[in-house]
């Protein structure tokens, strides 16, 4: 259902940027409910700028907006501004299009909006919820997920190091006679590498140490992506710990037995 709605996005992307630049200019996200109401309501660059205010402050509600009349204000200002226009032709053929993707795409995100709902509320009653949603940033998709790739079987890994072996962030040795290198490991599980690594990025925006951790990797010529893997790694060994104790994370116990594995380590 995501690969669909991304097909979808995809394709609503090149339709506006063909005749109606500016839908993509007013928005953060196109494949939600406030904005694909809007690009109902108003299909056209001409439709748009002949709404109000007050109009277009009614399509900002439907998603809930937390200031609707300040976002309302900001798109009017915005569609009043000097634009490339598209021939007339152009224009009509290309909203009929517009129109005909929204209708595949609306249902398509509120289905996606009702699983969320559904796993959710479904994850709240795992015994193991309140210790993977103390993740930093972990939130409502992340959490969930991470319990899913990691389960509930305490006698899964062995240890730290199956854990970061399974989710493919530990590096492994290639050694050929007296020529040894560490590289990527391919032999993993993809859905737990995937989770695994888009929450150590997400942790980099609240946990310090993280961030710290990221920007020293970057500074020794890692990629970005080697740099998330590595964090990941890091966090693989965290949650391991949180997970076999049954206990959730806590920062200030992290950062005190991190200073304490570098004084031993001195």
């Amino acid at each position: 259902m995501i690969q669909s709605q991304t097909r979808l996005v995809n394709q609503l992307t090149a339709c506006l940027k063909a005749y109606y630049p500016a839908g993509l200019h007013l928005f953060s996200k196109l494949a939600q409910p406030s904005t694909l109401t809007f690009l109902q309501r108003y299909p056209t660059p001409q439709a748009a700028q002949a709404a109000s205010i007050q109009q277009i402050e009614g399509t900002r509600r439907v998603g809930h907006h937390s200031n609707p009349r300040s976002a309302a204000s900001k798109i009017y200002e915005t569609l009043h501004q000097p634009h490339l226009q598209a021939d007339e032709i152009t224009t009509r053929t290309k909203s009929r299009l517009l129109i005909t993707l929204m209708k595949q795409l609306l249902p398509v995100v509120e289905s996606i909006a009702e699983y969320d709902k559904a796993i959710e509320d479904l994850f709240l009653t795992h015994a193991d919820s309140e210790l993977f949603s103390s993740l930093p940033r972990a939130g409502t998709r992340l959490a969930p997920r991470l319990l899913a790739e990691i389960g509930d079987d305490r006698t899964r890994y062995a240890t730290a190091a199956s854990l970061q072996a399974l989710a493919g962030t530990s590096p492994v040795l290639f050694q050929s006679g007296t020529y040894a290198k560490a590289h990527r490991r391919y032999a993993c599980i993809k859905p737990l590498r995937n989770a695994l690594q888009q929450f150590a990025w997400q942790s980099t925006l609240s946990e310090p140490w993280a961030l710290e951790y990221y920007q020293r990797k970057r500074k020794e010529g890692k990629s970005h992506t080697v740099a998330v893997r590595a964090l990941a790694n890091v966090w693989g060994r965290v949650i391991h710990a949180m997970w076999l104790k049954e206990e959730c994370y806590q920062a200030a116990i992290f950062e005190a037995a991190r200073r304490d594995h570098a004084q031993r380590a001195a």
